[in-house]
């Protein structure tokens, strides 16, 4: 059963060209967008990537919870591991009663010129807004991303209010019941803090002081 409502026509004003094996966003001029996960964890420091291993459980995982939503997923083709993080995803959202409206949205800010990809547009408690489907660890960083991702929406979804993180692993989180929902305050301060790393990563990279970890073309 598909939990999706796909309830908004969204107008695509500043919707990015994405090449997906460098994951890098481009404007219609070709202008490189710098993406809201890259921000970060090049200002934050420490981040070499995850293991390839990790990194495409991840991809998997969200790929199987967005074709769940969409009602086009065939679990008996899935993974023994990924066949659990989905039933951990449709355990939250039954648990938190969470409604998906879209998935995959991506955009970029016309006038801080960066970009990203919001997995989720939901809502939960009467409440619309972001959710951000992560199958690991929680970090610090996550509030930030999804208040970067916020911005990108807000003139198309005028009553984009919430801010969320949903943690799925099979066997972790909350006594083990395989998934967690972080909610954060709603108000300015998360996109100042936000804006402030997207500065300072935006002049050290620009002074040579953040290399380029990828090869892009």
């Amino acid at each position: 059963m598909s939990s999706a409502g796909h309830l908004y026509n969204l107008m695509k004003i500043y919707e990015p060209f994405y090449e997906p094996i460098a994951h890098v966003y481009h404007d219609a001029s070709g202008t490189r967008l710098e993406g809201t996960t890259d921000v970060l964890s090049g200002e934050l420091g420490g981040y070499d990537g995850y293991p390839a291993s990790a990194a495409k459980r991840g991809h998997d995982v969200h790929l199987a919870c967005q074709l769940f939503d969409e009602g086009t997923l065939e679990e008996d083709k899935l993974t023994k591991e990924i066949y659990a993080y989905v039933q951990c995803y449709k355990a939250a959202l039954k648990f938190y009663g969470i409604k998906v409206l879209q998935n995959e949205v991506r955009r970029y800010h016309n006038i801080f010129r960066y970009a990203g990809t919001c997995d989720k547009i939901c809502i939960i408690d009467d409440i619309t807004g972001i959710v951000d489907l992560k199958s690991g660890v929680v970090e610090r960083w996550h509030s930030w991303q999804v208040a970067g991702y916020r911005e990108l929406l807000v003139k198309e979804v005028p009553n984009l209010k919430g801010l969320w993180t949903l943690y799925i692993k099979p066997g972790e989180y909350k006594d083990g019941r395989g998934f967690d929902l972080k909610t954060y305050d709603n108000g300015p301060r998360l996109f100042q803090e936000f804006l402030a790393l997207f500065t300072a990563y935006t002049i050290k990279k620009n002074a040579g002081y953040i290399k380029e970890k990828r090869n892009v073309v």
